[in-house]
Order: C-alpha cells, then structure tokens, then sequence
C-alpha cells in the first residue's frame, strides 16, 4: 500500500527546463522596447536617423502631435513624446498648445 508514485526524473527535468526557458524568454522581452534601440527606462536614446525621420516629417506638414509622429516612425507615443520635447528645447520646434492629455508642436522658422 505505499504512498502515492513519483513522477520519473525525466518529467521532472522536461519540466525545469521548460521553466527556465519561459524565464529567458520573459528576461528577453522586458530588455528592448518597441523600436528595439533603447532599454526600458526613463532615459530614451534619440539616436541621428530618427531625428534626420523627424525633421524631414517637419518639413512635410505644418503641425504635428505625438501621435503622428509616432505612428508615422514607428515608436510608441511616449518615446514620440520626449524626442519632440528634445527638440522643443533644440529650438527646432515650438510647442503650439498644450493640454494636459496632448500637445501640439509647430515647425519653428
């Protein structure tokens, strides 16, 4: 009448190496964001191709809010956030209104 059985050690190591695996992939996946070039964390890396994409958007239209921009790069509306405040301080562009939710950047002349 003994207890209940054992599983076999090879479930068990199917098992731990599974888990292992799905730990690797999670690590993975919290390392690179959307646009995949920066870490997640406060400070984004604008790096010279994006702004080059972002000017020559600035050229195209006369207005442009963060979620045009970041529907248009690629990117998600926070990073498209902090590359247009980069560029207001840059002199680059001027912030037309704001809201509490959004704002609006005009090409500066």
């Amino acid at each position: 009448m003994g207890g209940a059985s054992k599983k076999p050690i090879s479930t068990v190591e199917k098992r731990m190496k599974k888990m292992a695996e799905e730990q690797q992939k999670k690590q993975q996946k919290r390392a690179t964001t959307k646009t995949g070039k920066e870490l997640t964390s406060k400070n984004v890396v604008i790096d010279n191709e994006t702004l080059k994409k972002v000017q020559e958007e600035l050229k195209k239209e006369t207005i442009v809010t963060p979620y045009t921009l970041s529907t248009k790069l690629n990117v998600t509306v926070s990073v498209a956030k902090k590359i247009l405040e980069e560029l207001e301080r840059q002199g680059v562009v001027k912030i037309g209104t704001k809201d509490r939710r959004t704002a609006v950047y005009i090409a500066a002349s």
